[in-house]
């Protein structure tokens, strides 16, 4: 079984990035999450983190008969997501009914894909450059209204997220799966993947690529971010940077730089501060018996 993958994130225009996207593998199982933030409400970095984190922890700990069912496991573990969203959330100080977040997820078992999606951000199902299925947005659209139509399902919040689950579909050498958030979709074509990414060293062109469709997008452009996997390709080990890199700059950084260093700085002294055991032991018992709940179910 032979696949590429790989993911990338741009701040765009905004002051923050809430977007979140992250990559899952164990004995050739894949799970592929894209989550993003809504930046109109308080605590949109958290709710896409914490739904991340989430998916993570039920892939890790999900048994191979529990990844077989996938329909009920995409369907449980985003809801684990949602409660996830509202501890987390309770926990630092924001109102329960304010962190959310879109999602998409991809679960490749034995072979098999389905995928899961609430709210915008998009899955595209893409086989020799055309486009075969595209996830439908979950939006209130007006008559006349098509663009910016206000979302009405997502993760996190007073609502469940009632994502829409997808049929199995048996993989085939040449699928090509793209999962974006819709800063990243709104411009996007299929022949972009083909302008700039290499099926076999996909990580090298994914970052040009973002940065194209944020120069089409109208500034100040959203967030945009992306997972893209090849099926039946061999990924091979991309050449180092330093391969690439120019003796100077366009731009210089240096400020920037030292500013994201000592942000980062502050924020694992935060970190560590609030590190707490009990609060970790909680954390693993929430997983075990969400795996529970799990069995239960099947």
């Amino acid at each position: 079984m032979d696949y590429s993958v790989s993911q990338q994130s741009h701040q765009g225009g905004r002051d923050y990035n809430e977007d979140r996207t992250a990559i899952f593998e164990r004995d050739g199982t894949i799970l592929l999450v894209v989550a993003d933030g809504l930046g109109g409400h308080a605590g949109g970095d958290l709710a896409s983190q914490a739904f991340v984190d989430a998916m993570g922890d039920s892939f890790t700990k999900a048994t191979d008969k529990q990844l077989s069912n996938a329909d009920s496991f995409l369907t449980l573990s985003i809801n684990y997501g949602h409660h996830t969203i509202h501890r987390r959330a309770v926990s630092q100080g924001f109102n329960v009914d304010s962190p959310k977040t879109t999602c998409v997820v991809c679960l490749i078992h034995d072979g098999i894909a389905t995928w899961a999606h609430s709210g915008d951000s998009r899955l595209y199902h893409i086989h020799k450059r055309k486009i075969i299925f595209t996830t439908e947005d979950h939006v209130s659209r007006k008559l006349g209204r098509e663009k910016n139509a206000p979302i009405n399902r997502c993760v996190g919040g007073l609502e469940n997220p009632r994502p829409h689950v997808s049929e199995p579909y048996t993989m085939e050498d040449g699928d090509v799966f793209f999962l974006a958030t819709d800063g990243a979709w709104a411009q996007f074509k299929p022949d972009d993947l083909n302008d700039y990414v290499d099926p076999q060293h996909p990580s090298l062109g994914l970052d040009s690529l973002l940065q194209s469709l944020e120069n089409r997008n109208k500034a100040p452009s959203d967030n945009l971010s992306c997972v893209v996997l090849f099926w039946g390709v061999q990924q091979l080990d991309s050449p180092s940077f330093n391969d690439f890199e120019e003796p100077k700059t366009i731009q210089l950084l240096e400020n920037s730089i030292r500013d994201n260093a000592k942000a980062d700085d502050e924020d694992n002294k935060q970190a560590t501060e609030k590190f707490d055991m009990k609060e970790l032991d909680n954390a693993i018992f929430e997983i075990e018996s969400f795996i529970t709940d799990l069995d239960d179910k099947f």
